[in-house]
């Protein structure tokens, strides 16, 4: 595992990915990331047009479905 450290640049924050998780996860400059949390961890997945769709229905859905879904979060 690598350690990385956030460097301020801004009024963002900046995470040197290293080259040998670039090369093999097949990432080029400038491609897309999703950045996500998940149990106390940042994850980051590239934007595929299949992931792009993926995220796309899945907005229409909480869209749609907001009220329902937050009265069963209330639960």
């Amino acid at each position: 595992m690598s350690k990385i450290a956030l460097r301020k640049v801004g009024s963002s924050f900046v995470a040197t990915i290293p080259v040998d998780v670039i090369h093999e996860l097949h990432l080029r400059a400038g491609q897309k990331l999703a950045v996500s949390k998940e149990n106390g961890r940042i994850v980051l997945t590239p934007v595929t047009a299949e992931f792009a769709a993926v995220m796309s229905a899945h907005e229409k859905v909480l869209e749609k479905y907001r009220a329902a879904f937050q009265r069963l979060a209330d639960v």
